[in-house]
């Protein structure tokens, strides 16, 4: 009995450490098991067919130790009930795709393929349908020759390259907008004479509408040019691009970073340029937001090295001219500080990756990362020039969860710390977390074990344990910063574990969908807030 009620107690003590007991509402939907032939499958995307089902879009490999390029598609089509209406597998041979954009009932599979005869990259759109998953003949977009294409070598394959039997390639970027209304395809191009930055951007909108064709270029040696994001307007019509530079202005300054930021706004009809400096504070890399009225430019800061972040960074421009409106430094807040280390007089923060931006109901931003770094250089595997076998491999560590929200005139509102531990050397799929955003509410699902670690000042640690044995969790943080938490689904009714790094969502509703996987068992979960 005593055991009990101090069992009762601890469990008692972590709720109030994130808020009273949780009220999460979360309806559970599973679909049935099924196995097809793909050794790896991650959801690639979700969309509502108009009438309570949903199209999932899973990518898929079959073989190859290193192959990491999708081999093609499964389209699947649920009812509201998650019953399986029609799937259909595309098997991509001759290239990759690099985007889905789908559009009501049609979709467009972004290509890129490699011609041999005329030595030349070409970009195709593949039209579809998805009430009845068929497919028609490529639609041509634009080519880029070969030798114009500024190719990534693989660690996998030395320095070698063949378009055919590796199929890697980071030259080539899409990025669609929030709205999923337009996309934008960015092209690192080889100036083979000066080593400039050159970048060639080719802007589409939903029906496949060519609004933009720019040739971005920069009087800076290409090493020294960091090509950092693209947003898209919703109509397609502009586009603006970020990118770091280290020029000899740069390098003069007394305190801060030793580089500029630089935000370009492009149009069809050209483009203009404006230079933005984070003074004497360092910021490792910034995240461009379109909203209304403005865009945004957001990030971390720190005041002595560019991996160690006191806070967060805003800076609001005129969405035409492109002259800084607003520029904020806001240190982390007492409460994170707290989370983190249990004092509001905490260390630094290290190595964060950015996850996602999302727009609030009342327009803020709500920005999520995670602290994020490889440890533990040992093992073996094919790495240098000549592809030997040497020593390495790595432990990739997916730590706590950062989560702030920046009102519309920048100031900081709260930030929170949702202290985990998470590492593997093999699938990151199970670790990690999705997160999406209903009104004013921002929710995060993540797997842990059965124990929560408790820390000092009444904090708490999510652990990890097996993928198999892993425990599917939601956390709640509401529009004042409140956390609270709720265990969704225990290891012990799953016949999967569920992918929590791969959660899809759709443009429209209050669903968020992830895929389990259990060797080839497969299952689909469905979540709605």
């Amino acid at each position: 009995m005593r055991k009990t009620l101090l069992a009762l107690s601890l469990v008692i003590g972590l709720f109030n450490a994130f808020g009273q007991q949780s009220t999460i509402q979360c309806k559970v939907q599973k679909g049935t098991i099924f196995s097809d032939e793909a050794k790896k499958s991650t959801m690639a995307m979700a969309e509502d067919d108009g009438n309570g089902g949903v199209v999932i879009v899973r990518s898929y490999l079959e073989g190859g130790l290193f192959n990491i390029i999708p081999d093609g598609y499964y389209f699947e089509h649920y009812d509201a009930n998650m019953k399986l209406i029609k799937d259909y597998k595309y098997e991509f041979k001759n290239g990759s795709i690099i985007g889905i954009c789908i559009k009501g009932d049609n979709v467009n599979m972004i290509a890129v393929e490699y011609d041999k005869k005329d030595k030349a990259y070409i970009y195709s759109a593949i039209p579809g349908n998805i009430k009845n998953l068929s497919f028609t003949t490529p639609k041509e977009l634009f080519r880029i020759e070969g030798e114009d294409m500024q190719l990534y070598v693989s660690p996998y394959i030395g320095n070698s390259w063949d378009p055919e039997r590796d199929r890697y390639d980071k030259g080539a970027q899409i990025i669609f907008n929030n709205d999923k209304t337009a996309f934008a395809i960015s092209i690192d191009i080889n100036d083979r004479d000066e080593r400039k930055e050159m970048r060639k951007i080719y802007v589409y909108d939903a029906n496949l509408d060519l609004k933009i064709e720019h040739t971005f270029r920069r009087d800076i040696k290409d090493r020294k040019f960091i090509f950092e994001n693209i947003d898209i307007s919703p109509d397609g019509s502009v586009a603006y691009l970020l990118g770091k530079a280290y020029t000899k202005e740069a390098r003069k300054k007394n305190d801060g970073g030793k580089y500029q930021y630089e935000l370009t706004r492009i149009t069809a009809n050209g483009s203009n340029t404006k230079v933005f400096d984070t003074e004497e504070h360092y910021a490792k890399s910034l995240q461009i937001v379109f909203r209304k009225n403005t865009i945004a430019c957001l990030g971390f800061y720190s005041d002595r090295k560019d991996n160690r972040f006191k806070g967060v960074c805003y800076f609001d421009m005129d969405p035409v001219t492109l002259e800084t409106k607003i520029a904020r430094y806001n240190p982390f807040t007492d409460q994170f500080m707290t989370d983190k280390y249990g004092t509001k007089k905490g260390g630094e923060l290290k190595d964060i990756l950015f996850k996602n931006v999302s727009l609030t109901d009342d327009n803020s931003i709500i920005l999520n990362a995670e602290e994020y770094y490889l440890s533990n250089a040992k093992g073996w595997g094919p790495q240098g020039i000549d592809n030997m076998y040497t020593s390495y491999s790595y432990t990739y560590n997916y730590d706590d969860i950062v989560c702030a929200k920046i009102a519309d005139n920048g100031d900081l509102v709260w930030a929170r710390n949702i202290n985990k531990r998470q590492s593997t050397m093999t699938n990151d799929q199970y670790v990690s977390y999705s997160s999406m955003v209903k009104g004013d509410d921002t929710y995060f699902f993540i797997n842990a074990g059965d124990k929560l670690k408790k820390l000092s000042k009444d904090r708490i640690q999510f652990s990890q344990k097996a993928a198999k044995k892993s425990n599917l969790n939601i956390i709640h943080i509401n529009k004042d910063g409140d956390i609270d938490f709720k265990e969704l689904l225990d290891d012990k009714n799953n016949e999967v574990p569920f992918m929590v790094a791969n959660g899809a969502t759709t443009k429209t509703g209050n669903s968020i969908y992830f895929l389990g996987q259990l060797k080839k068992k497969k299952q689909l979960l469905k979540l709605t807030l």
